[in-house]
């Protein structure tokens, strides 16, 4: 399955290469509000972790429907587009974790494990969410 001369430079052509840069800034954005929420509900408002994480990664996937639908694939909001990215984030959910379970069962430390997994899945998930999640 390798890719021939032709496909190769249509993914390295200009207007992928924007689409893919805006990934990245979009996700890295994702993940820096979930650190930082994190630190701050946990280590500065002293509010129990768990609880924490919930209202950290609904801010986050609220932020990432929103700014990934109007900002990365330019399409506008309908309801089958928002089923398709919660079902998108449940089945994610649930690869992040068996990935994540898997790295520290094979002696990953957590954050190695962590990385790891956002590795592995960063390619997948731009698949699912152009072909499938913001398809009009």
């Amino acid at each position: 399955m390798f890719l021939r001369r032709n496909e190769i430079k249509q993914l390295l052509n200009k207007g992928n290469k924007i689409f893919l840069s805006r990934y990245i800034i979009i996700s890295a954005i994702g993940y820096s509000i979930i650190f930082f929420g994190l630190y701050l509900f946990v280590d500065i408002l002293d509010i129990n972790k768990t609880i924490s994480f919930l209202i950290v990664y609904a801010i986050n996937y609220m932020f990432l429907y929103m700014v990934q639908l109007k900002y990365l694939f330019k399409t506008k909001h309908n309801h089958r587009k928002l089923i398709r990215f919660i079902i998108y984030l449940a089945t994610f959910y649930l690869l992040a974790i068996c990935l994540f379970t898997i790295g520290t069962k094979i002696g990953l430390q957590y954050l190695l494990a962590t990385a790891t997994t956002i590795i592995i899945l960063f390619p997948l998930r731009l698949l699912i969410l152009k072909k499938v999640v913001y398809k009009d």
